[in-house]
């Protein structure tokens, strides 16, 4: 964090940069893709997301994104990071979210991604968690189907 800046500060710059990648949709084709759609009782954001995965790992992601600046950002890093992981890997890193949105994960614990960092600013808006956990949510459920081999589209989940 550059000296002198606040999280607040960090965090409206890391927005800048993040949500407006998700501003313009990229959807995958369905199939090979999956897709699922949840979305936050509290706040209304929407996601759409689309994966291709093979051999139990994500090899592309498409998405369809109405939500705050947060669910942008949060899944601009999703998409950024999780190609090539596998359901364990993306669990770890949403547990690890989840532990920090709830104050409860040491400042000093070296995130797995650490860009998802900047949402340590956002721990007593409890209403934006849900927004911020949407991509991993929907990830989560397409993994989920994949194993069961569900083709088509998921239906959708409120957080």
């Amino acid at each position: 964090m550059p000296v002198g800046d606040s999280p607040m500060e960090t965090l409206y710059k890391s927005i800048k940069r993040y949500a407006p990648k998700m501003r313009k949709d990229r959807r995958l084709q369905v199939p090979p893709a999956r897709t699922a759609s949840v979305h936050s009782n509290l706040c209304g954001s929407k996601l759409t997301l689309d994966a291709e995965i093979v051999d139990g790992r994500v090899t592309d992601i498409g998405y369809r994104v109405r939500a705050c600046s947060l669910g942008q950002a949060s899944t601009a890093i999703v998409v950024q990071r999780a190609i090539g992981m596998d359901a364990e890997g993306v669990a770890r890193v949403q547990t690890q979210l989840e532990s920090l949105l709830a104050g409860s994960l040491d400042p000093d614990t070296a995130l797995e991604w650490p860009e998802l960092g900047i949402f340590r600013a956002v721990t007593q808006h409890t209403s934006r968690h849900g927004s911020i956990l949407l991509p991993f949510v929907a990830l989560n459920k397409l993994f989920v189907n994949d194993k069961a081999s569900v083709k088509g589209p998921v239906k959708g989940e409120s957080l």
